[in-house]
Parts: C-alpha cells; sequence; structure tokens
C-alpha cells in the first residue's frame, strides 16, 4: 500500500446549488473509478462537508486547502468536461508547473504509472 500512486481528481464544482451536487456526484464517481483501478485519491469536493460544517467557508477556503495536496500527488486526473472550470485550469496550470502528470483518460493513466 506505500506504493500506491496518489491521484489528485480535479473537476469543474461552481454552479447553482443542484449543479453544484451534481458536479460533487461526477467527481466521486469518477474517484471511484480510479480507486478501483489501484490508486489512492484525493477528491476536493469533499471539502464541502467541512465548509457545510463551518458555514463560513468561502472560495479561498477551498481551493487553497487543495492545492498542497495536489503538490504532494503523482498525478492529477480530470473528470470529463471540466476542462472549462476555471478552477479546474488552475489546478492543471499548477499540476504541470510542478511536473506532476495531468491525465484526461484512466486507461492512459493506468498505462503511464504500470511502467
Amino acid at each position: 500500500m506505500e506504493n500506491r500512486k496518489v491521484i489528485y481528481v480535479a473537476g469543474k464544482l461552481n454552479a447553482d446549488a443542484v449543479g453544484y451536487i451534481q458536479n460533487m456526484h461526477q467527481m466521486i464517481v469518477w474517484a471511484r473509478q480510479v480507486r478501483k483501478a489501484g490508486f489512492s485519491v484525493y477528491v476536493p469536493c469533499n471539502d464541502f462537508l467541512e465548509g457545510l460544517v463551518d458555514g463560513k467557508f468561502e472560495y479561498p477556503d477551498y481551493f487553497d486547502n487543495s492545492q498542497p495536496i495536489l503538490a504532494k500527488c503523482d498525478g492529477v486526473f480530470v473528470c470529463p468536461n471540466s476542462e472549462a472550470s476555471k478552477g479546474t485550469q488552475r489546478e492543471i496550470v499548477y499540476a504541470k508547473m510542478l511536473t506532476i502528470p495531468v491525465f484526461d483518460s484512466l486507461s492512459t493513466m493506468v498505462d503511464y504509472f504500470k511502467e
């Protein structure tokens, strides 16, 4: 288990209330597939629960918490249809700046880490 790669699951979130919940659903569904492929995952939308309990979180409270974790990950998986999200774009730029590989295909990511 110590050798398991850690993957940051990036995806769009911001939307109206219903859209936000649907976007979280998509991220978690993809995170489960990434886990089933043998990776550990960090899913930034899970911070929603902490924000719900706190009641006063602003966007930076979420985003600024996730970026140090992204910096420690072995790869970033971008959920389908998330490329246009401004937050996801920032995460992709940050990952590339840190030379962390970014994937939009689960099979490509699996093949990459097999090597």
